[in-house]
């Protein structure tokens, strides 16, 4: 009898442990899905062509080619795209006018006109569309708060001419407009939304109307100017490899004290191009852990004795009105 329970015991325990076994979904293939979504963006932009707008018609519009249009596929820029260790593929059309001002750059905000649609929602009717803002009021952070098809795609457009004036509503001109085609896994990858369905590549109408350009750490530096080694990549400058990029690092050279306190913005233009370098070894204060070039850490010089970020209490040894941090003598 013993043995019996003994072995429904087990044999239920298999049963479950099948059943959980097979229960557990595979990994979902993003990679894969990158290379899916490229092959239906291809073939949407072979088969369609862009109409411009007529009458209120905001953006124009895309339609399928009927009569020996021009295929999208003929006039987009593609712009390669490494995001997540996967490789993908942004296609873009500039429409005349492009913008007159500023390109802003991945870290910066936007106030954006715009109007996404499924590849297979066009085909000419503008009313088919997801999420629509065309009444200047939308504004987006492109540093995480907006799909990375926006983060990587809106910066090829510059931004147009404020012609606002007191009292009404947001105006511009000569703002960038045009079209971004992204794939799904920058934009709603494998979960999509209520109104989108997993996996699908989208497209967006935009008018970039205005730029911000953002302080992410409030540092006093525009996070723009904190792309050390100038290469459009701003998550691999971390000077004190902390893990944290500089434009997101308060204390860029982890030397305990903020870099707002470091002489970084001498002029108050928030740009570091004047930042104050004590030892003139060619490494400003704000990202050098040896201002002085004594040898000496500027953490292990009793820089910031209350432990505040901020040197005003800087112990000064030989009374010579010069913190021991920045003194070599």
């Amino acid at each position: 009898m013993k043995i019996t329970k003994i072995l429904l015991v087990l044999l239920t325990f298999v049963v479950i442990y099948s059943c959980n076994k097979d229960d557990v979904p595979e990994p979902f293939d993003h990679a894969g899905q990158a290379i899916k979504d490229d092959v239906k963006l291809q073939t949407f932009l072979e088969f369609h062509h862009y109409v411009p707008p007529i009458d209120d018609n905001h953006f124009g519009k895309i339609d399928t080619i009927k009569n020996g249009e021009t295929p999208l596929l003929n006039q987009v820029t593609t712009q390669d795209v490494k995001f997540g260790d996967i490789d993908f593929k942004i296609y873009y059309l500039k429409v005349s006018p492009e913008g007159v001002n500023e390109n802003p750059s991945i870290i910066d905000s936007v106030l954006v006109n715009y109007k996404g649609l499924l590849l297979n929602k066009v085909d000419g009717d503008d009313k088919t569309f997801f999420d629509t803002n065309t009444s200047n009021n939308f504004w987006g952070d492109l540093y995480g708060g907006v799909i990375s098809g926006w983060t990587y795609g809106l910066p090829n457009f510059k931004s147009g001419i404020n012609t606002s004036t007191d009292d009404a509503p947001l105006a511009f001109e000569q703002t960038g407009k045009g079209i971004l085609f992204m794939p799904s896994g920058l934009a709603y990858r494998d979960v999509g939304t209520p109104s989108i369905p997993p996996s699908a590549p989208l497209m967006f109408h935009i008018e970039l109307a205005m730029i911000h350009r953002n302080d992410q750490d409030r540092d006093s530096l525009l996070s723009i100017y904190e792309d050390i080694d100038d290469d459009g990549e701003y998550l691999n400058d971390d000077t004190d490899d902390d893990g944290k990029a500089n434009f997101i690092d308060n204390d860029d050279d982890g030397d305990l004290l903020f870099t707002i306190y470091e002489n970084s913005d001498v002029n108050g233009d928030h740009n570091p191009d004047d930042a104050v370098d004590t030892d003139g070894d060619l490494t400003p204060d704000y990202l050098d852990d040896d201002d002085d070039g004594d040898g000496i850490l500027t953490k292990n010089e009793n820089a910031d004795p209350n432990n505040d970020g901020n040197p005003n209490d800087a112990k000064d040894t030989d009374g010579d009105n010069i913190p021991d941090y920045l003194d070599n003598n």
